[in-house]
């Protein structure tokens, strides 16, 4: 994989990282932390657009299967720095949710990151 694709990755799984992250802060206490089942289908919503994007991006850049851990280790690393950055700063950058939101948001970044590993590690279907 080249440094412009891994450019590409990163840059990909920034933007959807932030855009996912966006979402929970403005939808967390109102929305989606009022029932457990909405909460579970919000991490699950999160996580099909994280696999959806990061598949997106390795077909577009063509990357061959054998190279997807690579590449889904480009795509997930600015989301999970910036995931760290937000729990250690969670009180000032979400100040109306409650504390437990620190968790929850924790368990919804680490389901979407483990859904784009698994697609990673995922054999291709081998040709008859």
């Amino acid at each position: 994989m080249s440094k412009e694709d891994s450019l590409w990755f990163a840059l990909a799984g920034a933007v959807v990282w932030a855009a996912a992250t966006l979402f929970y802060a403005a939808f967390a206490g109102g929305l989606i932390e009022q029932a457990f089942w909405f909460y579970a289908l919000n991490a699950a919503l999160a996580a099909a657009a994280l696999a959806f994007f990061f598949h997106l991006t390795a077909r577009l850049r063509r990357i061959p299967r054998g190279r997807w851990l690579l590449a889904a280790t480009a795509f997930s690393a600015p989301g999970l720095a910036g995931a760290a950055v937000v729990m250690i700063l969670f009180d000032s950058l979400m100040p109306g949710l409650p504390p437990e939101s620190l968790g929850r948001y924790g368990a919804f970044v680490a389901v979407a990151y483990a859904v784009v590993a698994t697609l990673a590690l995922e054999r291709p279907a081998k040709s008859a």
